[in-house]
């Protein structure tokens, strides 16, 4: 069986392929030199009275590129098999993970190769990974180098080379987390076998996985399995042990999927939102507010200013249909201002699924998981700062501010802002940065003409990765 096809089987009948989550991969490079012949070259004698020749690099011992691509290849196909860690793959692009694993190998040992992904600590934060996981990584890894024959000193040297990193990928769940109803575990295992006496071994043993990680508190795990399982059943099937997987979660969100045509132009990627957006072009000009918003000590920053007329309530904007999309592993774009009662939809173009969600106090919610060309989509009927994320990849934030304002605008990246057309008179200004909790209030007076206006608001963390939508924390975003 092909590389590629002991994926699908671990996916559960092919649901990987069905979601768009992999890519063919191209087929098995050519057998490596054996890395005693790259050893052997390297240590020839130099001539007499010659300086001898330069240490070799891990990299090169090892036999070079082929011989880490054909490392990586022979390790994946032991994760594939591997029951204690084959479920964390399953929303996985795997070419993709492929190249950045030789990349990353490579640089690992010595070679002049750029590693594109991101950092461990950052890529793991929020994954929950217990010492079990960890272990099953490195065997599969160390029999991947026994089959190939790879020396004990290079391999002791290459597990030397990777061992450190347990520490910025181990990071075990709180153990508040592994509550649990064990009468719900017991009926999830009785749901399992019964999928696997009906010939759903694949499913069974996902159902079966995303059980025991509830019992540990890898709580975002589980659910993710457990919606693995449940969008390959009739519908209710799961429902009695639904509780089990997603209590203390917010409202989930289960309207029908929106159809995306796969060839939607990119969003804009910073910030979108503006009342002038809706001013008639030949409205005169009154006056105009220019400005910007600045984090205490200094240091522009993206967020949204408002205005209120003081002495009475100003019209308030019709409500928008915007777009939040899910493109390249990133939310674009990042900061998005509504009016309230605007609808948000949140398309995925990625080659994996996405849980986009919130547990902000202006507007929680869970759209689950879906995949590439498909949408879900969230009416904001209060105001306030939303916070988004993805559960599956912590580093993924965005921001939507819903204003009640008849004057809204977002800033640009160095705090910016413009509002082209106001009325003159007394005004309250407010003020969010990213990663605000509250607005930041000023009384500003607009006279005829041009006015300016600076605002300063407290710096949020830029590192902080916020919770998952369980509430449990992921970290921050390493160095």
């Amino acid at each position: 069986m092909s590389a590629r096809n002991r994926w699908i089987v671990v996916a559960a009948i092919g649901w990987m392929v069905a979601c768009g989550t992999t890519t063919p991969q191209s087929p098995p490079p050519a057998a490596a030199p054996p890395p005693q012949q790259a050893q052997a070259k390297t240590a020839e004698a130099a001539a007499p009275g010659q300086p001898g020749p330069a240490k070799a690099t891990l990299f090169e011992r090892l036999g070079g590129e082929p011989a880490v691509s054909a490392v990586v290849d022979a390790f994946l196909k032991n994760v594939a098999a591997d029951k204690r860690i084959n479920g964390r793959f399953i929303n996985t692009d795997l070419a993709r993970l492929r190249t950045l694993l030789i990349q990353f190998v490579s640089a690992a040992t010595g070679a002049q190769v750029e590693y594109t992904g991101r950092n461990m600590q950052v890529t793991h934060a929020g994954l929950q990974i217990v010492d079990e996981e960890f272990d099953a990584l490195v065997g599969d890894l160390v029999a991947a180098l026994v089959k190939l024959n790879v020396p004990e000193a290079e391999k002791a040297e290459l597990l030397g080379a990777l061992g450190p990193l347990k520490a910025q990928i181990v990071s075990p769940p709180p153990v508040a987390e592994t509550k649990h109803d064990p009468a719900l575990v017991q009926r999830a295992e009785e749901i399992a076998t019964k999928l696997r006496a009906e010939g759903q071994g694949s499913l069974a043993d996902v159902l079966e996985t995303a059980v025991k990680a509830r019992v540990r508190g890898q709580r975002t795990y589980a659910e993710q399995l457990f919606s693995a399982v449940e969008q390959q059943l009739p519908n209710g099937r799961l429902d009695a042990v639904a509780l089990l997987f997603r209590e203390g979660a917010p409202e989930r969100i289960t309207s029908a999927l929106i159809q995306m045509p796969k060839d939607s132009a990119p969003q804009p990627k910073l910030a979108v939102g503006a009342s002038d957006d809706e001013e008639q072009p030949q409205k005169p000009s009154r006056a105009s507010l220019t400005g910007t918003l600045t984090a205490d000590g200094g240091g522009g920053l993206l967020g949204v200013v408002t205005l209120d007329r003081a002495g009475g309530k100003a019209t308030a904007r019709k409500p928008k249909k915007r777009i939040i999309e899910q493109r390249d592993r990133q939310f674009a774009p990042r900061l998005l201002a509504v009016p309230v009662g605007s609808t948000v939809v949140f398309p995925n173009f990625d080659p994996v699924y996405h849980n986009v969600f919130s547990v902000s106090p202006a507007k929680s919610f869970d759209l689950g998981i879906f995949k590439n060309g498909e949408a879900r989509e969230v009416t904001f009927g209060k105001e306030g700062l939303i916070r988004l994320g993805c559960n599956l990849h912590s580093n993924m934030l965005a921001h939507v501010v819903v204003v009640a304002s008849a004057h809204y605008v977002v800033t640009s990246p160095k705090g910016e802002f413009t509002f082209k057309n106001l009325p003159p008179g007394e005004y309250t200004a407010r003020a969010w940065g990213e990663n605000s909790t509250e607005p930041v209030s000023r009384k500003v007076t607009i006279h005829a003409g041009p006015n300016t206006l600076h605002v300063a608001v407290p710096r949020g963390s830029a590192t902080n990765l916020g919770t998952d939508k369980f509430g449990v924390p992921r970290g921050d975003g390493g160095p």
